[in-house]
Parts: C-alpha cells; structure tokens; sequence
C-alpha cells in the first residue's frame, strides 16, 4: 500500500513548473516525494515515445527508487520507455550514442565498451601510486580518438602507470567508470557539435529527468543537468539537501549545484522539512538547532547504550567501545588488507548478518569471485578466529591470515609491510580478538556509510574540531560540518557523544 503523502508533498510531487528544486530535509520522506513526482510525470503527458528518466547515484539508491515507484504506481511505470538507473550508467549510454553518431571513436574501433567499476585486481599493472606520479587516463583530443592520456598527480591514488597496459584494456573494448567519465569531459570540452548532441539525444528520449540526491554530483553529472535544462522540451526535477552534501563522497561538487544550476536556471523551489524520523524531544531540537546554525553540546553516551556508532574514519571506531564492530578496518589498498578484510567479514556476517564494508574489492585483489566464497571463509579464516579466542598471539593470527590467503587465492601469498604498517595490522588484529569476545555487538560505520539511512539511538565519535564547530553553530557552506550534520541527524530517539578510548584526535 503507498504511503499518503502530506500536503506539502503533493504540492512538490504534482507541480506542473519545468524546472524544480526539491530541499528534503532528514527524515522528510525524500524517496517517497522522487517516487511520486516520476510517476506523476508519467501519467501527466504520455506520449509513449519519451520516457522519465530517474537517476541516482548507488545501484542500492536506484534499486530503492524503483522498488518505490513500482509499489505506488505499478510494474509498468518503470519499464521503457522510463529508465531509472545510476549517473555510471547513464554515463556509458552517453558515450555509446557519441560512438554511433561518430563524434568519437574507440581504441580497435569498438561500439560498445565492457565497463568495470575499476581495474583493481584486474591487471597487475594497476597499481598504487605516490603523489608526483604520472598517472593514465582515457581521454581524447578535438579529432575525437580515445587514446590513453598522462597527467601528474598530487595525491596517492591507484592508477596505470604506464601507456601501454591500459590503452590494451582500451583496445580490448574494456574501460573502468572513471575512464567513461574521463572520455566524456575531453570530448565536450574538445570535439565540436557533441553537447548539442547529446542534448538532442535527451530531448529524443525523454520529456521528464528527476535527479535523487543532486548534491552528491560531480561536475560531469551536472553538465548533463545542464544539457537536460538546455533541451527546451524536457523537465527536470532535483531532489536534494545541502546540509547533507558530503563533498568527497565520489568527487561531489555541490557548491556547483548552485553555481551552475540553480543560480542560471528558473528553478521553482520546494522545501520538504518536516521529518518522520525524529520522534523525542532531544533528537527534534537538535535537529533544528543544527539547521539553524546554533551552538550545540551533544550528551555523552556510552556505546552500551545505541545501536550504530557511526565517525568520520573507518579508525576511530575501534577505540570507541569494545562492542562496536566496524565492518572496516580501512580502505582496502593491498593483499593483507583484502585477506583482513575477509576475515572481518566472517564475524560481520555471523555476528551483525552484514557483509563487511569493501569486501568485493577484497575479493578482486585477491583474484577471487563472490560466488561460493562464505563457505571458502568458513573452511579457512573462521578457524583463526577460533584459535584468536583461545588466545593465539595477533602476531601470530596474521601469519595465519597470509596463510589462508595463499591457498584460496591464485596471486601470490601476501607479502609483509613496512615495520610501523606491519605493527598497525597487529593491532587491527587485537582490535577484533577483544569484539569476539563480546556477547553484544553493534555496527560501526562511516558517516558516508550511514547517509541516508536512520535507526532509534546513534553515538557518534567527534573529534575536537568536530565538537568547536558544533559549539560555534554549523553552516552548509563549510564540508566538515555536512559531515557532522548528516551523522548527528541519523537518530530517532536519542544521539550522542561516543568518547575515544583514549580522546586522541583522529583527524
């Protein structure tokens, strides 16, 4: 049965205005307003031969939206001509149209391009780079020839070194997201005639465009907003908060959301703030004192006592309760952590029925697939957690897991790190003796993790800068304090302070 709506979301959802801005606040019913502003939009003027075209930016957000639309509004609200998809995908389509109209062609003269979400574990020449680097990209110049390009990078970050391994991959007809995205800011920045090519192609396709979460976009993802605007015969709706733009979430650029979209189009705004989530006295007025940008001291709880501890960092959350179970020790960058990773997702799974956070990129670094794999764990990694409660040295514990790593995987056994790395491990491998023995745990995630989702009592970990902007009073102009705002307005009934084991700052 759908959920009725309220009436300041009807008055948002059945607005007849071209171009719309809808501001929902937590806990506002945002999918639900995106899932009846599309389906309003495809009963209002069907033609039968353009469609609404809803765009998100996770495959969960898509999946979500579509589940949404389908329940209010039937099966065939979702099938083509509408399309409800993530910006990736939308993304490839662009680049498959500008490959059969022939603005640009493609290494061995392929049409259509097998597109991964990245390369790790795919190629050993995809590797981890330092800052200085040379690092490759796929791009092209005004001729419109994708080729591999070079640029210099100022931060670490994986990549292909050399030319010659990753124009293979291109020539193979195989590219990485971020090499699709790459292509196509090259091409409308090089090749002539193709923005208003690909503004024709929107306007062909689709008369309406609803974008979930608009300030989650990066510049690519707007320009194609812009193209949508652009068109003179399509809508386009954006749903969205500032207070809950988290700006490296994906290369988000939400101060350009302004600049670029609402500030040079006559966008109609709709604000969607009452909330169905908060339902105690504390969570309410800290909500709106957190959006009114005034000072807050936020109560001290012990993790005991809420059911998701969420930080900024996958670190922090170890040393904020020996209950609290994160579902990371850290970005998974080589070998050991990928078999860590695994051996986390072991006790993830058996202990909160959640799959550790990063586990399919453990499995590519370790060249392994999904299929089969938690009776795999089951055979080798759980027998190290056994012999960790029996009191197995963590040094020892992490042989074990290059142990078991060597035998499920077809690379090569992991190799050990630097002295102060290697030691680090050691800990994480403490870390998680000291949660096996806990009869209790709870999931400790990342705030980036916990966007857009809620439950009945949070603890945060705050570092000190965290707690001196709160005391100031938070703005949406300032990054950091997005991040305070969306993991202080993910609670229910009750959100407070967790304290650091030993009140370091992890910043």
């Amino acid at each position: 049965m759908a959920v009725r709506l309220t009436d300041e979301q009807v008055l948002a959802a059945a607005t007849d205005a071209t171009l719309v801005n809808i501001i929902s606040g937590p806990g506002s019913g945002k999918t639900t307003v995106s899932a009846a502003r599309f389906g309003y939009l495809h009963h209002r003027d069907p033609d039968g031969r353009r469609g609404v075209l809803g765009l998100s930016f996770t495959r969960s957000a898509v999946g979500e939206m579509r589940s949404r639309i389908v329940a209010r509004w039937g099966q065939r609200t979702a099938e083509l001509p509408n399309l409800v998809t993530t910006f990736d995908d939308f993304h490839v389509r662009v680049l498959h149209h500008l490959l059969d109209s022939g603005f640009v062609t493609w290494p061995g003269g392929h049409r259509r391009v097998d597109v991964l979400d990245d390369f790790r574990g795919a190629d050993s020449n995809y590797r981890w780079l330092s800052a200085g680097s040379y690092r490759r990209y796929a791009g092209c110049g005004e001729d419109g020839l994708i080729t591999s390009l070079s640029e210099r990078i100022s931060k670490p970050a994986f990549g292909f070194g050399n030319k010659d391994p990753h124009l293979s991959l291109l020539s193979e007809g195989i590219a990485s997201h971020d090499d699709v995205r790459r292509v196509l800011r090259t091409v409308f920045e090089w090749v002539p005639g193709a923005r208003d090519a690909v503004v024709g192609w929107l306007a062909a396709n689709y008369r309406h465009v609803l974008v979930d979460e608009i300030y989650d976009a990066d510049e690519l993802d707007i320009f194609a907003c812009m193209c949508v605007a652009d068109t003179k015969t399509a809508s386009l709706t954006l749903v969205g908060d500032p207070w809950q733009a988290l700006y490296d979430w994906r290369g988000a650029t939400p101060e350009k959301v302004g600049s670029c979209l609402l500030d040079r189009y006559p966008f109609r705004q709709f604000e969607q703030l009452q909330s169905f989530r908060f339902s105690t006295a504390q969570t309410i007025e800290l909500a709106r004192a957190l959006r009114a940008g005034e000072s807050v001291t936020l109560p001290t709880v012990a993790s005991a006592a809420v059911d998701v501890a969420l930080a900024r960092n996958w670190t922090d959350l170890w040393s904020v309760g020996e209950n609290v179970l994160p579902l990371a020790f850290r970005t998974v960058g080589n070998r050991i952590d990928a078999a860590l990773n695994l051996l986390l997702d072991e006790v993830t799974r058996t202990r909160l029925g959640q799959k550790s956070f990063g586990r399919q990129s453990a499995l590519v670094h370790l060249g392994m697939v999904a299929e089969g794999i938690e009776e795999v764990l089951s055979e080798h990694f759980r027998p190290i957690l056994s012999d960790l409660v029996a009191g197995m040295p963590a040094v020892d514990a992490l042989e074990r897991v290059r142990d078991a790593a060597e035998r499920v995987s077809p690379k090569s056994r992991p190799s050990r790190l630097q002295t102060k790395a290697e030691a680090q491990r050691v800990r994480e491998v403490e870390h998680l003796r000291l949660r096996l023995a806990q009869s209790e745990l709870i999931p400790g995630i990342t705030v980036h993790q916990a966007k857009g989702r809620e439950w009945p009592r949070v603890g945060v970990a705050l570092t000190r800068a965290h707690e001196s902007a709160l005391m100031s009073g938070l703005t949406d102009a300032e990054e950091e304090h997005c991040v305070v705002y969306v993991a202080l307005t993910r609670a229910g009934d009750l959100c407070g302070r967790l304290t650091q084991a030993n009140e370091l700052d992890f910043r």
